[in-house]
């Protein structure tokens, strides 16, 4: 079935109608829906040192960051911190690239900025931000650190691998149209959904996971998704309409190639990438990575239905031409399996 058909089919039925229902009351949460910055230029930084990399990305967008922040009372930072000891720090955020969102933002906001995270295997949050450093953020900077495990939490549907709606819990933080959210993403591959950048860090860390047990995330993201990757791709989609970063940052300095999130190989592309217009941000990672955006389910069906600007000619790409930086990236074994 392709993806144009598919998505016809499943907004045409009625689980569909059901999930949609569902979304829009999420959407809701404090009475207005998040608002997406479409359109927004996409900054891309090739340079030899990962922190001034981040920093000049932020500072070519700073203007739509400003009047971003403006429009919020509150500011998140969602690291990736898929892992939590210390040398395996491949497949987690940088402590550079969130020092750069605490410096650019401290710049011109003197308020609080919480960094939240529910770490992925279900350990202890205080474990992966001693192991990366992050405690070295509250010497400098004005910020909090939020368990997301911890969080209170609304209730949204989503399909299972039968394509039929379950329900999951979903962070409240994150959900709330009054916080300015920041995905600060890795360039990394994925053997679910070939990539995993800055929808899919917010996507993802949305579902509740208390513990290894009891965790709503692996409702979207089971391993048997290779058999189909409908459901998953529709899922993203999904929650796409129901949380999406304000601003995305992705660190591709050293990203990760071949069977990733967990266990793909470095690669050192020198990047940095920053955008307001996530769909437009992730698009740009995707074609440094050497990827068919067209086979990447879930993006295709997120530009299809108008959530960002997915056109390469109609992306305002600043700092280095996109030519410049791409590298093709080793896709994960599965990748015949999960493409559209």
């Amino acid at each position: 079935m392709n993806r144009r058909n598919f998505i016809r089919g499943l907004t045409s039925g009625m689980v569909a109608a059901g999930v949609a229902t569902t979304a829009a009351s999420a959407l809701s949460i404090s009475g207005q829906p998040r608002k997406s910055f479409v359109g927004s230029p996409v900054a891309l930084i090739k340079g030899g040192d990962r922190r001034r990399n981040a920093l000049a990305a932020l500072e070519m967008i700073e203007p739509e960051i400003r009047a971003g922040i403006e429009r919020k009372k509150q500011i998140v930072i969602k690291p990736n911190l898929t892992r939590v000891k210390k040398d395996e720090w491949l497949a987690s955020t940088h402590l550079d690239s969130v020092w750069a969102l605490c410096e650019t933002i401290s710049s011109f906001h003197k308020g609080r900025i919480i960094i939240a995270e529910g770490t992925g295997p279900g350990t202890p949050l205080q474990e992966a931000l001693e192991s990366f450093d992050y405690p070295l953020l509250e010497k400098q900077f004005n910020v909090e650190f939020v368990d997301l495990r911890l969080d209170d939490y609304t209730f949204g549907y989503v399909l299972d691998t039968n394509m039929r709606p379950i329900r999951i819990r979903m962070s409240k933080l994150l959900l709330d149209p009054d916080t300015f959210l920041i995905s600060a993403a890795v360039l990394k591959t994925h053997t679910l959904s070939v990539v995993t950048l800055g929808l899919k860090n917010i996507a993802l860390a949305a579902p509740m996971n208390f513990d290894g047990k009891e965790n709503d995330r692996r409702k979207l993201h089971r391993d048997d998704v290779s058999a189909d990757p409908r459901p998953l791709n529709f899922n993203l989609f999904q929650m796409a309409q129901i949380v999406t970063p304000d601003l995305v940052t992705i660190d591709g300095f050293i990203g990760m190639e071949g069977d990733g999130p967990l266990y793909g190989g470095p690669v050192e592309s020198n990047l940095a990438i920053a955008g307001m217009d996530w769909l437009a941000t992730d698009r740009v990672g995707v074609e440094v990575m050497g990827f068919d955006f067209e086979r990447v389910g879930h993006y295709c069906y997120c530009a299809e239905a108008g959530m960002g600007e997915a056109n390469l000619e109609k992306i305002n790409v600043l700092g280095e031409s996109i030519g410049n930086c791409t590298r093709t990236y080793k896709p994960p074994k599965s990748y015949e399996s999960i493409v559209i």
